[in-house]
């Protein structure tokens, strides 16, 4: 009986085995560790290395060896360590071998986030939509002036029903992201701060909303008036499983513009849910 393809986890292995061997040549590592064994075995299938080579206590790889395996798993169309499967979709991976890596590729939504078009485009059917999924490698940041981050799905699919004044002419609103989306917002947002532009943060203003504006990158938030909040804040709107986060908060030095909202927070203990600033005029409050 032959034995199966290497596992994810031994693929994974022998990618970073030969990093260190293009820097030493060779690696004798123990012959106790199952990923070890496990590629040995399969070694000793296909034969590349002696049958008693498990009965050492230590191995030899080479770099000649790691290419007679790649060699091998590419005649086999097995999945290749050489070709990185956990770099590419599981549609690019389907091409290059037979064996199903569940566990390995780029899921589908990796590079993905829900982008609201500035003005609806029309599409097939006579519908018009504002609101797309797409890859973000396909945005052109450059001609984008600003980065709002939406923190909830229900705003961010319903923002019209809130008034914000954005002092951009072409800003880029994405949603922050749940398990479906969060990678790809995260990724675009590693690669927006490189252009030192402004990052702005529309969420709960709450401690947890409020940590994550300050300690993520973004430059401002989407606040009602400071005496608007004031009226409408309650602390039934800071839940209680967040004041862990306000002794961290009170002790960030920031914006004079924030240091009012960051009192009302830390000192008042109130908050104001991103659902209940409808029909509030939110403004670009520095953080």
């Amino acid at each position: 009986m032959s034995y199966p393809a290497l596992t994810a986890q031994s693929l994974r292995w022998l990618q970073q085995l030969q990093q260190r061997l293009n820097a030493s040549g060779s690696e004798r590592v123990s012959t106790r560790s199952k990923t070890v064994q496990q590629v040995l075995l399969w070694c000793i299938e296909h034969e590349l290395v002696p049958g008693n080579s498990l009965n050492l206590p230590q191995f030899s790889f080479s770099l000649a060896l790691l290419s007679d395996i790649a060699r091998v798993q590419r005649q086999l169309k097995h999945a290749c360590y050489l070709d990185a499967p956990e770099q590419h979709s599981r549609l690019d991976n389907a091409t290059r071998s037979q064996q199903e890596l569940k566990s390995v590729g780029l899921k589908p939504r990796q590079h993905r986030v829900l982008l609201k078009l500035n003005k609806p485009a029309d599409i097939s059917f006579g519908i018009a939509a504002d609101i797309i999924d797409i890859d973000w490698q396909q945005l052109p940041l450059m001609q984008f002036d600003a980065l709002l981050v939406v923190e909830n799905l229900d705003c961010f699919y319903q923002l019209d029903a809130f008034t914000l004044q954005l002092p951009y002419q072409q800003p880029l609103i994405i949603y922050r992201g749940d398990s479906q989306y969060s990678s790809g917002c995260k990724a675009l947002k590693a690669q927006w701060l490189k252009q030192n532009k402004p990052t702005l943060y529309f969420g709960d203003f709450d401690a947890k909303g409020v940590s994550i504006a300050l300690n993520e990158g973004y430059s401002a938030m989407l606040l009602p008036e400071l005496a608007t909040l004031q009226q409408h804040a309650s602390q039934s709107m800071l839940p209680v499983k967040q004041l862990g986060f306000i002794a961290g908060i009170k002790a960030k030095t920031v914006a004079v513009e924030f240091t009012p909202y960051q009192q009302v927070l830390c000192e008042q203990l109130k908050g104001l849910r991103q659902q209940n600033m409808q029909g509030m005029l939110l403004l670009y409050v520095a953080t």
